[in-house]
């Protein structure tokens, strides 16, 4: 979040197609600032993005998200002119209080909840887990985070070794701990995600040996097979390590794959059947879709 000590904040909001919504919050944490919050309408194509910096920020922001709303017009025709961006001023408690109010705890299953620090647990779950949501997602609301959470709750089994690329806030490591893994190793390829995973980790105790990494999977290399490989990422980078997937997959092993979409099960599918994976399941929830393949 941002500096809480400030008098007043800056309050920028604009308003995108769902889409590419993950895009451009992921810029804007990495470019702007990590004080996010989102609002969305049932029934519409499009969701608002509300970000907050303090008041005598440098005011360049706006030039970085002209030049990024710029380049997607190139590349991207989900869009065909640079969105809106609408600001007031805002006092720090009236941020802050509406940051707090649009992140909300969230019901995985009977067994699971997710909650943000500041919401009391009420103690009528298995697994509680605590997030700190200095990322859009990672909390446990996105389909392919909650996807992830029910096939790990379903699968998942004691003593296990647990390997998530694409970690995240580590929300998917936490519960893996909290079920009884034996070790974890967690990596992502953005610095945030991997500072928001360590602030995790220690929030929720977790328990069994860990490692907590900023890279890919060539941090991987040297490694033992897994019995429970997570890939929470997109289809172009699964795709170019799917091979690399299978082998650190131990026979009789789980491998997870999510942050995929309806558009890419066909290929996906191909791309499993070729290298002999052929004993999977298909979780779908709204456009998104998550494989659970047994590995033989």
């Amino acid at each position: 979040m941002n500096d809480t000590n400030a008098k007043a904040f800056i309050e920028a909001s604009v308003e995108v197609p769902k889409n590419i919504s993950d895009a451009v919050c992921n810029f804007i944490i990495e470019n702007i600032t990590s004080g996010l919050l989102l609002e969305e309408e049932e029934g519409l194509d499009t969701l608002v993005v509300k970000f907050y910096m303090p008041d005598d920020s440098d005011d360049n922001f706006r030039q970085k998200l002209s030049y990024y709303f710029q380049s997607l017009l190139e590349l991207d025709d989900t869009i065909d002119e640079e969105p809106d961006l609408k600001e007031r001023v805002v006092e720090n408690i009236e941020w802050e209080d509406a940051y707090r109010e649009s992140i909300k705890g969230v019901i995985v299953s009977d067994k699971l909840i997710v909650r943000p620090p500041w919401e009391e647990y009420s103690g009528e779950y298995e697994y509680d887990i605590v997030i700190e949501p200095k990322m859009a997602f990672g909390t446990g609301t996105h389909e392919t985070t909650k996807s992830c959470l029910e096939i790990i709750l379903k699968t998942f089994k004691k003593n296990k070794t647990f390997l998530d690329l694409g970690c995240g806030s580590g929300i998917l490591s936490i519960l893996a701990d909290k079920m009884g893994a034996k070790s974890i190793k967690a990596i992502d390829y953005d610095m945030v995600s991997v500072e928001n995973c360590f602030e995790n980790f220690e929030m929720n105790d977790v328990a069994c040996d860990y490692e907590v990494l900023h890279g890919s999977i060539e941090l991987c290399e040297s490694d033992e097979p897994y019995d429970y490989v997570c890939a929470n990422i997109i289809k172009s980078t699964i795709l170019t390590m799917l091979d690399k997937l299978n082998s650190l997959t131990k026979s009789g092993g789980t491998l997870v794959l999510s942050g995929l979409l309806d558009d890419d099960v066909e290929e996906i599918e191909e791309h499993l059947l070729k290298i002999g994976l052929s004993d999977y399941e298909v979780l779908a929830d709204n456009e998104w879709r998550s494989f659970t393949i047994r590995k033989k």
